[in-house]
């Protein structure tokens, strides 16, 4: 099981918008500590705002969590925390050798290699104290092969192996690890990375909303399973999205004409 105290401090990377804010709303209802982190200190402002007028104890850490120094800096100042929630993340597409080298360290780092540091630093504190939940957001990438998304898939892919590896060596010290894969789901990460075609493109009942992803986490995490994909219909076609046909049809299904 998780930390047994009835209000804990949990730190959410990525928390300025999207799933992160969905994390982040979903622990203060439960009237939980919140420690938000992003780049967009504006944003990380809004979502404070709304959350410390509810009564709830609301943080910022502005950092860049795709450099070493941003990671570093949130593992020392948040302190010691019960639930950590990493979902900061980009969402990348484009063809091999088109993206600088620069923009694929920071991603791999952001969304991997980073990761993992962060949980270096965080999760021994928990097992010192009994328990702690960690949550990575990765991705239905992590299974599936996607064209001209090889890096961020790479990324993904490790931070679920990961999950899946630190699960088996806390599980026994109170700590629970859950990584959560989802497919499409509505934030502005499509907008922000110039894949904005895939909202219109994409049939709606292909998107999750971000509350779908929370629930599903949560259901996780009391059930103990490692790795979750939210989403029925996701679950159901997954073993069949490596196929030639699968893929043939998502070609087609998300190209920009």
């Amino acid at each position: 099981m998780g930390a047994a105290t009835s209000r804990r401090r949990v730190l959410v990377t990525g928390a300025s918008s999207g799933i992160g804010e969905a994390f982040a709303r979903h622990h203060a209802a439960l009237g939980d500590d919140v420690i938000l982190v992003a780049r967009n200190a504006d944003q990380l402002g809004r979502v404070a705002g709304d959350l410390r007028r509810a009564g709830v104890v609301a943080e910022i850490i502005v950092a860049d969590l795709s450099h070493r120094d941003g990671v570093e800096s949130v593992g020392t100042r948040c302190g010691e925390v019960d639930v950590l929630i990493a979902n900061a993340g980009v969402t990348h597409a484009a063809s091999i050798g088109t993206t600088d080298r620069d923009t694929l360290d920071e991603m791999s780092y952001l969304m991997s290699a980073g990761v993992v540091r962060l949980c270096e630093i965080l999760v021994p504190k928990m097992i010192a104290r009994g328990g702690g939940d960690v949550v990575i957001v990765s991705s239905i990438a992590a299974f599936t092969p996607m064209r001209k998304a090889g890096p961020y898939a790479a990324a993904k892919a490790h931070a679920t192996a990961y999950a899946e590896s630190l699960a088996l060596e806390v599980v026994s010290k109170g700590v629970r690890v859950v990584a959560v894969c989802p497919g499409y789901v509505r934030t502005e990460l499509h907008h922000r990375a110039g894949l904005a075609h895939l909202n219109n493109k994409v049939p709606g009942w292909m998107w999750l909303s971000t509350d779908q992803v929370v629930n599903a986490t949560m259901r996780a995490l009391r059930k103990g399973t490692t790795v979750i994909v939210p989403g029925a219909i996701y679950r159901l076609v997954l073993p069949f999205l490596s196929s030639a046909i699968a893929q043939g049809v998502w070609r087609r299904l998300t190209r920009r004409t």
